[in-house]
C-alpha cells in the first residue's frame, strides 16, 4: 500500500490578547442603581403582578357576592 505525505503550512492561531476586546472597567460611581440591584425590577414586576392577579380574583369574588345576595339576580 502506499502512502503519501502531503506538505502543507499551518498557520500559528492567533495570541489570546488579539482575540478579547479591553473594555474600560465602569466605577461603581457611574453605575446607575439598577445596575447595582439587579433583583428590583423582579420585584417589581412581581408585585405588579400580584396586585393584577389579586383584582382579578376580587372581581370574581365580588361579583358572586353581589349574584349570591340577589342585587344581580336574573
Amino acid at each position: 500500500m502506499n502512502t503519501a505525505a502531503v506538505v502543507e503550512k499551518v498557520e500559528e492561531p492567533p495570541s489570546p490578547s488579539t482575540l478579547v476586546a479591553v473594555t474600560p472597567k465602569v466605577s461603581k460611581a457611574n453605575e446607575g442603581f439598577f445596575d447595582q440591584h439587579h433583583l428590583v425590577p423582579v420585584f417589581i414586576a412581581g408585585f405588579f403582578a400580584l396586585a393584577l392577579s389579586g383584582a382579578f380574583v376580587g372581581s370574581i369574588v365580588l361579583w358572586l357576592a353581589l349574584r349570591h345576595s340577589g342585587v344581580m339576580a336574573p
